[in-house]
């Protein structure tokens, strides 16, 4: 299974990323992990080089 990341700034999560007023970003944050969106790789190190926070990776495994 393949992993999944989060993006953590201070004490909140990364929810959403939107384009905003003269080409910046919007970041929505939520309090709780079951509110963040969940990112590949790639794109959740992207988002750290543009918000200064931490990725965080969720491993998956299946449950029987």
């Amino acid at each position: 299974m393949e992993n999944i990341y989060i993006v953590k700034l201070g004490n909140l999560y990364l929810k959403e990323s939107v384009p905003g007023f003269a080409s910046q970003m919007v970041y929505t944050l939520v309090n709780f992990v079951s509110g963040a969106t969940f990112y590949d790789e790639d794109y959740a190190k992207k988002l750290v080089k543009q918000t200064g926070g931490k990725a965080y990776k969720i491993n998956l495994e299946e449950v029987d």
